[in-house]
C-alpha cells in the first residue's frame, strides 16, 4: 500500500475510534502523530475515496485544509474494514 494510503487509514482510524467527526489538521496530528506533510498527503486520499469532505482554509499555513469532516462512507468503511461500529450520530 502506498504511504499515503497508510497514512489515510491512520488518519481514517484515528477521527472515527477518537469520536471525532470533525476535526482540523492539529486535532489530527494530535490523534495520529504524523507531521503536517504526511497529514496533508493523505487527506486528499481520504477525499478521492469519499470518505471525509474537507473545508478549504484562506490562508495555507501548515496544512491544505481548513477542517475534515467525516462523511457517512468513511464511518461505513470504517466498520466495514476495521470494527464493528454500534451507533453513530
Amino acid at each position: 500500500m502506498d504511504p499515503n494510503q497508510e497514512n489515510a487509514m491512520i488518519i481514517l482510524k484515528a477521527m472515527v475510534e477518537g469520536s471525532r467527526r470533525r476535526g482540523n489538521g492539529d486535532v489530527i496530528k494530535r490523534l495520529t502523530n504524523l507531521s503536517f506533510d504526511e497529514i496533508n498527503s493523505a487527506v486528499p486520499c481520504l477525499e478521492d475515496m469519499g470518505l471525509v469532505q474537507t473545508f478549504p482554509g484562506r490562508k495555507k499555513l501548515r496544512y491544505d485544509f481548513f477542517n475534515v469532516t467525516l462523511a457517512p462512507a468513511g464511518y461505513q468503511y470504517y466498520h466495514d474494514h476495521f470494527g464493528k461500529i454500534a451507533v453513530i450520530e
